[in-house]
């Protein structure tokens, strides 16, 4: 039996990514305003993040290479700065809901995978807090409770698309790479999984980076024909 991997952002989740990055940028700097200038916050945050995306080598999780990035020479605490983050994923995040909307046939899926007993993952770019990916898969329609397990930058040491954030999936749950398929929307960094052996499944509803992509999917459709080849299984 296969795992199945799910990416969020694009794949059970569909959003108008422009404006969710707006939605969420302009929230969140808005929370930090009392104590950071907002230029400085989003120079930071940014920074904060590409740092994320570099880390590898599993010394330090994503959540701490975050905090210890974004809060290098500012004058406000680690501890102050992760209780505003935390206060904001579990309240003023619900403002960027307006950006997502839910997929029936990815809904269905999910539900059809369950029936017949298939393990789950949410692998999201572990970019987020735990409490921020379990609210997004609540906007796509479905329940944390539905996933054996789901990446976010507490226990996550990479991000895609290195290879070490697939390796990292594949230890973690003791599966080899032969067992698991991957599905998402975007063709560099879901496609990354293929470098360590897992296959991989493009959808193409919301298809980011084909420009880059330099990996071929095993399997490419819509969402429509997904939901068929759910059934197939």
């Amino acid at each position: 039996m296969k795992t199945i991997l799910f990416d969020l952002d694009g794949t059970l989740l569909p959003m108008n990514l422009e404006k969710f990055m707006k939605l969420y940028i302009d929230a969140l700097t808005e929370k930090f305003k009392p104590y950071l200038e907002p230029s400085l916050f989003k120079k930071n945050l940014w920074t904060a993040t590409r740092a994320m995306i570099s880390n590898s080598g599993r010394t330090k999780s994503n959540e701490k290479v975050f905090m210890e990035t974004f809060t290098k020479d500012l004058s406000i605490e680690s501890e102050k700065a992760w209780l505003l983050f935390d206060h904001f994923y579990s309240n003023e995040f619900s403002l960027v809901k307006k950006s997502t909307w839910q997929n029936p046939n990815m809904i269905e899926s999910v539900r059809l995978l369950k029936e017949k007993q298939y393990p789950l993952v949410i692998a999201t770019n572990p970019l987020f807090p735990q409490n921020a990916v379990c609210e997004r898969i609540r906007w796509a329609g479905l329940n944390p409770e539905d996933f054996l397990y789901m990446t976010t930058f507490e226990k996550m040491h990479a991000a895609k698309p290195n290879t070490e954030y697939y390796e990292e999936i594949l230890d973690h749950l003791k599966l080899s790479s032969e067992e698991v398929l991957m599905v998402g929307n975007d063709a560099l960094e879901d496609l990354a999984a293929a470098e360590v052996g897992i296959s991989t499944y493009l959808l193409t509803d919301h298809l980011l980076n084909r420009d880059k992509q330099k990996n071929m999917p095993d399997l490419e459709s819509n969402t429509d024909d997904f939901l068929e080849f759910v059934k197939t299984l």
